[in-house]
C-alpha cells in the first residue's frame, strides 16, 4: 500500500495544471490619508493690559501661510504672514478691556480659523505698606512724670528693713567702742 501522500500527489498535480491558477483576492486595507490639517491659530500671551501691548500670533493653514492673513479689532490694523508660521503684532492703544476676536483668513478672505485675545484694565500697583520711621529723643529731653527707678523688685520692707538698720547700729557703735579702746589704751 502506498502512504497516502503518495497516492494523492498525481491527483492534485493533474488539478493544478488543469485550473488556471488565480490567487484569491486578499482584502487590502490601506491606510486612510489623514484630512488636511485643519486651520489654526494662536495667541500668545492671551491676555493683555489696555494700552497697546505685543502678541505672537501663530497660525497653520491647509495651504500654507503664504496668503494668510489675521484681523481682529484688537489690532490696530492686520498681519500678514507672507509665508512665516509666527507673527508679531501690537494691540491698539485705543482698544478697551474686553473679549476680542482673532480671526485667521487663509486665503486671505474667508475665516479659516479663529481665537480670541482678552484684554484687561490696566491694574495699578497696590502701595506697600511702610513702617513709620523711627523717632530718635530729643537732644535733652525733658523728664514728665516720676522717676523711673525700677520695679522695686529689689527694695526690702517689713521686718528686714528693721533688722538691717539695727545691725548697721549694732556695727556703727561697736565700731565707735572699740576706736575709744584703742585710743585710751595707747594714750
Amino acid at each position: 500500500m502506498l502512504p497516502l501522500g503518495l497516492a494523492l500527489t498525481p491527483v492534485l498535480t493533474a488539478a493544478l495544471a488543469l485550473a488556471p491558477f488565480e490567487p484569491s483576492p486578499t482584502p487590502t486595507t490601506s491606510e486612510p490619508t489623514p484630512p488636511a490639517p485643519a486651520a489654526t491659530v494662536s495667541v500668545v500671551p492671551a491676555s493683555v493690559p489696555v494700552g497697546g501691548a505685543p502678541v505672537t500670533v501663530a497660525a497653520v493653514c491647509a495651504d500654507g501661510t503664504a496668503k494668510a492673513v489675521v484681523k481682529s479689532d484688537a489690532f490696530a490694523g492686520g498681519g500678514a504672514f507672507n509665508g512665516a508660521p509666527k507673527l508679531t503684532l501690537k494691540t491698539s492703544a485705543e482698544a478697551k478691556a474686553g473679549k476680542y476676536a482673532v480671526n485667521l483668513l487663509c486665503d486671505g478672505t474667508a475665516v479659516s480659523a479663529s481665537t480670541s485675545l482678552l484684554i484687561t484694565q490696566a491694574t495699578t500697583p497696590s502701595p506697600t505698606p511702610t513702617s513709620p520711621a523711627p523717632t530718635s529723643p530729643a537732644p535733652n529731653p525733658t523728664p514728665s512724670g516720676p522717676p523711673q527707678t525700677g520695679g522695686g523688685s529689689t527694695s526690702v520692707s517689713g521686718p528686714f528693713l528693721l533688722g538691717g538698720v539695727l545691725l548697721i547700729g549694732t556695727g556703727a557703735a561697736a565700731g565707735t567702742f572699740a576706736l575709744r579702746r584703742r585710743r585710751q589704751g595707747g594714750a
